[in-house]
């Protein structure tokens, strides 16, 4: 028999996954046209005839500073939704991607370098939703009541990436296709942002009237005062969790150098236009949507997570060595078509990995501390994001293909380092 409770929290967790579909297409939408706005000749931001060198010094400024600022507040967001509730904070990140998609539109219509980057500044602040969102899908009891079933938490972890991964179709498809669609004189590559504000407003909306407060008990926490601190501390240092996060740190640092950098690689060393960007990176997003719904169901039912876990991580690391391999002997239109095979294990790969590990993080710890070990993952992928970023830019100033020569590396060793999570079991 169902209960209420469990009626609730199913209802719940579909009200969270449509929050964040929209989110994350607003998020989204505006990916590829960064790579327009930094590398195509049109943008304002930049006087005609600026070397693309100078240019990948200011992308990668550009894309390291939100996972930079996400660095203190994603984990800052995880621990005031424990203290505060998941919805509270869930608007507060959304009336932020909103903020951010507003700004960012100006700075675009003004040419705006300086405005641009206060934009990024803002959208690392605030529209990090994940955490939170993970840290949802740990309050709720999605089981049922019945002993002895096994958990399938790392199925709704993988339900939770599908419908991001959607919000990560969608957006860039529909970008790309923005980018110059109307009155491009005037509006420039403003309009796709514009659009993105109006997700952002929706995903607020959603919130605010369909989705029910999933925690619980909540708890004190003052910034200011040190005896609230040492239950944070305690998740870093603890063997599992470390050994976790670096699983995580290695696999996003292969991840976050393949998704950063192959839009400029198709920009400059293929002459991609808008359109075939925004479809290329919505590709990936539909394969990141299809492993979340079909691939982890499938692998649940012979391995446990650390199983799945290994086979990932692999599929990675051939995924970014082929992409690398068929870039370099292949740099032309069979070159590009040949690229959009390997995203599929690369975007498989990640995403069954990032829900492997989601769930082996709240596993690790108590329901009251859902929001705090969401907070120390999203701190290891905001130093990673960003440290890739600064780096990436810098490689690919030096070389189109550096960034992505690099990227195999992490996944390689990551397999190494999962041995590490198995002996912690």
């Amino acid at each position: 028999m169902t209960t209420s409770t469990g009626t609730n929290d199913r209802s719940s967790y579909v009200s969270l996954l449509w929050i964040m579909l929209f989110d994350h297409t607003s998020l989204n939408i505006i990916f590829p046209v960064l790579t327009l706005l930094f590398f195509d000749s049109q943008s304002r931001l930049f006087p005609a005839g600026t070397l693309d060198a100078v240019r990948s010094h200011w992308y990668g400024l550009c894309i390291a500073i939100p996972p930079a600022v996400n660095f203190f507040c994603a984990p800052l967001l995880g621990i005031l939704s424990d203290c505060y509730g998941r919805k509270n904070i869930l608007l507060v990140a959304s009336l932020g991607a909103l903020i951010f998609a507003l700004t960012a539109a100006f700075s675009v219509l003004y040419g705006s370098l300086a405005l641009l980057f206060v934009a990024c500044f803002i959208r690392g602040m605030f529209s990090r939703t994940n955490p939170v969102a993970q840290a949802v899908v740990g309050d709720l009891n999605l089981d049922g009541q019945t002993a002895g079933l096994k958990s399938r938490k790392i199925i709704y972890m993988g339900y939770l990436q599908t419908a991001i991964s959607l919000g990560a179709f969608v957006g860039p498809v529909l970008g790309g296709n923005l980018a110059g669609l109307i009155a491009f004189d005037r509006l420039n590559f403003s309009l796709p942002f514009f659009v993105a504000a109006v997700f952002a407003l929706i995903a607020f909306f959603l919130t605010l009237c369909f989705f029910r407060e999933t925690l619980k008990e909540r708890h004190s926490f003052s910034l200011f005062k040190i005896t609230h601190w040492p239950s944070l501390r305690g998740l870093v240092t603890n063997r599992r969790i470390a050994a976790i996060s670096l699983v995580l740190l290695l696999s996003q640092f292969s991840w976050s150098l393949y998704y950063q950098f192959i839009p400029p690689t198709l920009k400059i060393l293929l002459h991609a236009s808008a359109h075939q960007i925004g479809y290329f990176v919505g590709w990936i997003a539909v394969w990141l949507a299809l492993s979340t719904w079909l691939g982890i169901r499938l692998l649940d039912q012979f391995l446990e997570a650390t199983g799945i876990l290994m086979v990932s991580l692999w599929l990675v690391f051939v995924g970014t060595l082929f992409s690398v391999l068929f870039l370099a002997y292949f740099p032309s239109e069979t070159g590009q078509w040949l690229l959009w095979l390997t995203a599929v294990p690369v975007a498989a790969g990640d995403v069954i990995a990032f829900s492997c590990l989601c769930t082996l993080y709240s596993d690790a710890v108590q329901k009251t501390e859902q929001g705090r070990i969401m907070g120390v993952c999203f701190i290891v992928i905001a130093a990673v994001w960003t440290t890739t970023g600064l780096i990436g830019g810098q490689l690919l100033a030096m070389h189109t293909l550096l960034p992505l020569v690099v990227a195999p590396a992490g996944a390689l060793i990551s397999v190494i380092a999962a041995r590490w999570v198995n002996s912690e079991d």
